[in-house]
């Protein structure tokens, strides 16, 4: 795309343009992240009414350019710096129609860039079923850019826009900005910048720490003291004064039906939805069935995706003649690609969902209404979306926490993500609690086994709260504690939105984290295939012998070869070298191979406590695994430790992944493991 004409979105969150960018783009997109920052950078090809192919660059939303936050700041480098890769030659500004005066804000700011500009004034449909209608023409005019109205959900006036962006556009002569008054400053510091107006030349004096180098910046830093200019202050006087007149102005654009204040469907479904009670019922019920979807209606998908990749495996490998190789295809690359893939239904799912309540505006309410619990733990409102979705899968849950703005707040978020109890620990809780609990009911209908499952839960959610509130007293950013958020109006969310969003990120999982647990998963086939010295072969022949001596018992023998060549393989010595650190929490060396296997999954440890112990599966399965025997205490403090620690590795790439650091994946690893140890060997001590 390097030598394309380059189109920028750019708008307010909850402007439309990530509606726009779907409909001018479709599933033709690229997306990754910016350089140094966990930001989506969403990019496609799209063809202009005169053939003329052109990359679409759909830029963060912000409210300013302003603003400190990752995604926001984004924009600022991007549009402050022509030497930028992602500089556009054009500015697609969409503006909300229903919030003329904020996005106009935005817009007066990156007008006066000096960049060619068109201006898209969305949702006007909106506006004109209210009664109220838009002076297009007399927006256009004081702003001295082509402007259109537009209905990117419904996919109108998007032809009218493409053809604006076919013909040639000069910047906007148009200013809001006292360069008189900034003239001496300006003067001196022009020669370190690359600028194209006053304006832009002043706000990379603000941003000149990502725009200069040290030289430059000490450089700077002697004007400004020369010239007494406090640039904080200075930027908060020019935006106190263009709001003023921005405000001011916009009320002309209007021709309104009433000046009389009226009750709208947003204000009417409010009173229920941010009601202290019926809010957090109605909180409680969407958040179930968004859980269910995640938890439920993802198992078929992902049952059928595991399913077909591991038969197709094994089909490939009998294709192949009898070896280790023939093994490594099928237990190792196909099984691999089934650890990867398995998790894209729940991804696509919970994005999806996300996108939907995003459109309607619903999300917004949620951040709303928990933000003043979560914010005592570091976090805001923005967290609960991340955190109710780890008790699904963490993956697409740690991927969620990129809405969160503030970097701290959202790091918090992550690293206690790990301790909500995903679905993944479902099936080791259900076969540990059954060596604990009844299977009995009390008062008929409450389920005592039930009892304790949902206490592992809360247990989880508990400790992560106080993981979270340590973080943040010791944490030396603070934060300032403000909260703003935007309540949009509700809206018919799009389908196709829900649908990329999807996609994307089910791409960006599969394409970044996916390689990652694709090679552990290869590297613990190759622990557990392989062993040292002759041992394999001994047994090969050991067995060989047995199983044609009694053929009448042969699977059982193959169950029993397999079990000893575990035990026997890297991975089991590597089970019994931690035996002695595991002995104290009750963990013998089987349990400890079980634990070293489960980092590739949690669920794992189930099978592999299965072959270990020559279990054979089939319907006689859940009655051989309960055959096993393990102490009251032994149980107890699997279950504890199960609930605190062992991230699987798909776990920890996507935290180093959305964190940029292995050391933050290390350390969450190392602290959580820790907790476990220390819970387990508590519970075990206090059991036995």
């Amino acid at each position: 795309m390097g030598n394309k004409k380059k189109i920028a979105l750019v708008g307010n969150p909850n402007s439309g343009k990530t509606s726009l960018f779907n409909q001018l783009t479709g599933l033709n997109q690229k997306v990754g992240n910016y350089p140094g920052v966990t930001v989506d950078k969403r990019s496609g090809t799209i063809k202009l009414p005169n053939q003329e192919l052109c990359e679409l660059i759909d830029l963060p939303g912000t409210y300013s350019l302003s603003s400190k936050s990752e995604d926001e700041k984004v924009v600022q480098d991007i549009l402050l710096n022509p030497k930028s890769a992602a500089f556009p030659d054009l500015v697609i500004l969409v503006v909300d129609g229903t919030n003329l005066a904020r996005n106009l804000f935005l817009a007066s700011q990156v007008i006066e860039m000096g960049i060619p500009t068109i201006m898209a004034i969305n949702m006007v449909d909106i506006v004109e079923k209210s009664g109220d209608q838009l002076k297009i023409r007399a927006i256009s005019d004081y702003f001295d850019v082509p402007t259109t109205a537009i209905s990117a959900r419904k996919n109108k006036g998007i032809k009218e826009l493409l053809e604006l962006a076919t013909t040639e556009i000069k910047p906007s002569t148009k200013s809001l900005f006292n360069k008189e008054k900034y003239e001496n400053i300006l003067a001196e510091a022009k020669h370190l910048f690359e600028s194209t107006t006053p304006y832009m030349l002043f706000k990379q004096i603000n941003n000149a720490q990502s725009l200069l180098d040290e030289k430059g910046l000490i450089e700077l830093k002697a004007i400004i003291e020369k010239k007494n200019f406090e640039p904080l202050k200075e930027e908060i006087l020019e935006i106190s004064d263009r709001v003023t007149t921005v405000n001011k102005i916009s009320t002309t654009f209007y021709i309104k039906k009433s000046h009389k204040k009226q009750s709208t469907v947003t204000d009417k479904i409010d009173q229920y939805v941010t009601h202290p009670f019926w809010g957090f019922l109605i909180f409680l019920s969407v958040f179930f069935i968004l859980f269910q979807a995640i938890f439920t209606f993802a198992s078929y998908p992902m049952d059928f995706i595991n399913d077909s990749i591991v038969d197709l495996g094994a089909w490939v490998g009998h294709l192949l003649p009898d070896s280790w190789f023939a093994d490594f295809i099928a237990d190792g690359i196909f099984a691999g690609l089934a650890g990867v893939l398995v998790f894209v239904p729940q991804i696509m799912i919970l994005f999806a969902l996300i996108a939907l309540l995003e459109d309607t505006g619903y999300l917004s309410r949620v951040s709303f209404m928990t933000d003043g619990l979560l914010k005592r733990f570091g976090m805001n409102g923005k967290s609960v979306i991340p955190l109710v979705g780890g008790f699904a899968c963490s993956i697409p849950a740690i991927m969620a926490a990129r809405s969160i703005e503030n970097k701290r707040e959202r790091f918090i978020t992550i690293f206690i993500i790990p301790l909500m109890s995903c679905s993944a620990r479902l099936p080791v809780y259900v076969f540990l609690v059954s060596f604990i609990a009844p299977n009995e009911y009390l008062f008929g209908f409450i389920s005592v086994q039930g009892l304790y499952m949902m206490g592992l839960y809360l247990l989880g959610f508990g400790v992560a709260l106080l993981v979270a509130m340590v973080i943040n007293l010791f944490s030396k950013r603070k934060s300032d504690g403000s909260f703003i958020l935007e309540l949009p109006n509700y809206k018919i969310p799009s389908l196709r939105n829900a649908l990329n969003a999807a996609i994307n990120k089910g791409k960006i999982f599969v394409l970044q984290a996916g390689k990652v647990i694709l090679i552990a998963s290869i590297i613990l086939w190759v622990l557990s295939y392989f062993g040292p010295g002759d041992r394999f072969e001994q047994i090969d022949e050991k067995y060989t012998t047995l199983i044609a001596e009694n053929e009448v018992y042969a699977d059982s023998l193959y169950t029993q070869m397999s079990s000893e060549k575990l035990e026997n393989s890297y991975l089991g010595i590597m089970g019994k070298t931690i035996e002695p650190v595991i002995q104290p929490l009750g963990f013998d060396w089987k349990i400890g191979i079980a634990i070293v296997a489960s980092f590739a999954a949690r669920e794992v440890f189930v099978g592999t406590m299965s072959t270990i112990y020559s279990v054979e599966g089939g319907e006689e399965n859940e009655k051989g695994l309960r055959a096993i025997k393990f102490s009251y205490a032994t149980a107890f403090s699997l279950l504890i430790f199960y609930v605190f620690a062992l991230q699987c590795m798909s776990t920890i790439a996507i935290v180093k992944q959305e964190t940029g650091s292995w050391g933050v994946a290390g350390i969450q690893f190392l602290v959580f493991t820790g907790i476990a140890y220390l819970a387990s060997w508590l519970t075990f001590v206090w059991l036995g």
